[in-house]
């Protein structure tokens, strides 16, 4: 397991290519910036963390693990002003199973959370996006909102996205979004149109789906991000 924790105050960016578990504690002001890239087979990876005072945290998660692999996040904001955005992107194909369970806990009121999730479906894989935004009673004034937008490239492949908001107080904004969809066939033509072969064109359109998020990181986990598309295409 990978325990973090941020003192009054601190601020850090952290990104890790190799990891399991991870636990987190965020005290009054800290801010962490933490980038997850994950290249494993059969992933099994569970996140929590909790969130002070002004503390706030942004997940940057690139996923492209292969076969059967499930990614749990619980994220308790735990006092007044907490805050977490997440953004994740995630590549599928062959007959990976994939599956993201990413929640939030506003505990307590004026607190944040920002969840956008990406996906690409190849082949006879399966991509599931779901997850709860629990805004707790007395949570006054807090924000939740809910992005999550698959693409699905081939007639076997699937994509599930059930985002879930739970308001138990009245004095909030909630809001979420799912698209899952096939991939645009006038980009395809458009690009191919061009002299680009199918394969070529798919890459092209994957790359710019997953490039708010991979982009995120440094160069050099960039690379073995782009590696990892060419492979799966």
């Amino acid at each position: 397991m990978t325990n973090i924790t941020l003192k009054n105050n601190e601020k850090r960016v952290l990104e890790y290519t190799k990891f399991s578990d991870v636990n987190l504690v965020l005290n009054e002001g800290s801010e962490l910036t933490l980038k997850l890239a994950n290249f494993e087979e059969n992933s099994d990876i569970k996140i929590y963390g909790k969130i002070g005072k002004y503390a706030r945290i942004s997940v940057v998660f690139a996923d492209f693990s292969s076969g059967n692999s499930k990614i749990s996040s619980q994220i308790d904001l735990a006092e007044e002003g907490a805050s977490c955005d997440w953004h994740l992107a995630t590549l599928s194909n062959k007959k990976d199973n994939k599956i993201f369970d990413i929640s939030f806990k506003h505990l307590v009121g004026k607190t944040t959370s920002i969840m956008d999730n990406y996906g690409v479906a190849r082949d006879d894989s399966k991509i599931v996006f779901s997850g709860v935004s629990h805004i707790t009673e007395g949570a006054k004034s807090s924000n939740a909102k809910q992005n999550a937008k698959i693409i699905v490239f081939d007639k076997n492949s699937q994509g599930v996205a059930s985002p879930i908001l739970k308001i138990d107080e009245n004095e909030v904004q909630a809001s979420h979004g799912a698209i899952v969809g096939q991939l645009n066939s006038d980009h395809m033509f458009y690009l191919m149109s061009r002299g680009l072969t199918r394969d070529e064109a798919r890459m092209i359109i994957t790359l710019g789906y997953l490039k708010p998020v991979s982009r995120q990181f440094s160069e050099k986990t960039q690379k073995l991000i782009e590696q990892a598309i060419k492979e799966a295409m």
